[in-house]
């Protein structure tokens, strides 16, 4: 379908009291601004909150720095595309990593340089409008991703050639 923006929501989110009225505030504030946007947080570990910048005139939007999680975003038709360009899934990564990388806050140089242009316009509500049901260490918590072992390339392929043996 051809949509210009769309909510990306994780199963395991949870809506703030004022989710539904602070999405609309929210975004009629980005319409009254004339914000070019391609991503949206609405929910996200927020790693370095003292480096965000509000956006000018906004008492919702700041300018998101080196963020994690995915819970909960929109993005436009423009940032799909320019998300897709990429080819992400031939390059294999973390949505979480990727997202920042697209907007040029993430803090590996090496893997920037698999990406360019990095050009999304991103933005994140504030506050956040949502936020993860459990966090890690709380009875209920579940992640195949925080708590997952990471795969040394040279040792897989050394487990491959073993195993054609």
């Amino acid at each position: 379908k051809n949509y210009n923006q769309v909510i990306v929501l994780e199963d395991d989110l949870r809506f703030k009291p004022n989710f539904k009225s602070g999405l609309s505030t929210m975004m009629k504030e980005v319409s009254d601004l004339g914000l070019d946007w391609d991503l949206i947080y609405l929910a996200r570990k927020i790693l370095h909150y003292q480096r965000e910048k509000w956006v000018p005139l906004s008492s919702r939007l700041v300018v998101p720095d080196y963020s994690y999680w995915t819970a909960g975003y929109l993005v436009s038709q423009s940032g799909a595309r320019k998300l897709l360009a990429q080819k992400p899934l031939q390059k294999m990564m973390a949505v979480d990593e990727y997202l920042p990388l697209m907007f040029d806050k993430h803090p590996n140089a090496e893997w920037k340089k698999h990406f360019i242009p990095r050009d999304l316009h991103a933005y994140s509500a504030s506050p956040l409008l949502a936020e993860p049901q459990y966090y890690i260490g709380q009875k209920g918590y579940l992640s195949d991703t925080e708590t997952s072992t990471i795969i040394d390339p040279e040792n897989l392929a050394k487990d491959e050639v073993k195993d054609e043996l």
